[in-house]
């Protein structure tokens, strides 16, 4: 059992410590992806509607009731907000192992994922398509893969040279036989996400860097229970500092 309260410690340490704050990155990551769901709205002619659901009273200007745009148009631009969200979110995994090591990280580290574009595309599609199998099968395997799975993402981000398959093999072993720590580490974090939830995500500027840098803090702590990708730390730095350009084996 890993010390669960030891590594949250230890995460909101990080993310105070954070000489580029956590705070205003999340925020940035916060503002585009909300950006591009708007985008997205629009074009399927939704945006009206999500603007009503939130503030049913005002009454909007007809400019901002989309055309008809065609299918294809449509498609282009899901699959478009889809490829963003997925290069910004490794962009932001790549910030937080940065801080993590005690490296300062700058603010456009968010969209350094587009370096790596193709491999987390495809570590994106990967992952996806295995867990949604299990969950095809039965809603538990799907949830076990999930987890056995989970940080393909952060292994891919640590060494971009490494293939995606053997990313996902790293993940696998790193996560055997701790994918209940995993899980009670997700419910431990309910009420918070919960309360995000009713702050309509403002609250997520704070809780978000929390809840990466403990994963960051799991997925640290199991690499060096597993001998899977581990690199002792560099005096000096964070909690679990990494040579970025030291190679895994």
């Amino acid at each position: 059992m890993l010390d669960r309260v030891q590594i949250k410690m230890e995460a909101k340490e990080v993310v105070r410590s954070a000489r580029s704050s956590a705070y205003v990155v999340t925020l940035l990551y916060l503002v585009l992806m909300e950006l591009i769901h708007i985008i997205n709205l629009y074009v399927a002619n939704d945006f009206a509607a999500y603007v009503q659901r939130i503030v049913p009273w005002v009454k909007l200007p007809s400019f901002l009731t989309a055309p008809d745009f065609s299918p294809v148009v449509v498609l282009f631009t899901s699959v478009m907000v889809w490829l963003l969200t997925t290069v910004l979110g490794g962009g932001l995994a790549i910030y937080h192992l940065g801080v993590r090591r005690g490296y300062e990280m700058k603010y456009t580290t968010l969209f350094d994922g587009f370096s790596m574009v193709g491999k987390l595309i495809l570590a994106t599609i990967c992952v996806t398509g295995v867990v949604y199998v299990g969950l095809m099968l039965l809603m538990i395997p799907g949830i076990i893969l999930s987890y056995m799975y989970r940080f393909t993402i952060y292994n891919l981000c640590e060494n971009p040279e490494l293939g995606v398959i053997n990313a996902m093999r790293m993940s696998r072993l790193q996560t055997a036989n701790h994918k209940a720590d995993l899980l009670v580490l997700d419910l431990s974090f309910f009420g918070w996400i919960l309360l995000c939830g009713l702050t309509m995500g403002i609250l997520s500027i704070w809780i978000s860097p929390y809840m990466e840098q403990t994963d960051i803090g799991y997925f640290e702590a199991l690499k060096r229970a597993s001998g899977i990708g581990y690199i002792p730390r560099e005096p000096g730095h964070g909690p679990d500092a990494q040579d970025p350009t030291a190679p895994l084996f």
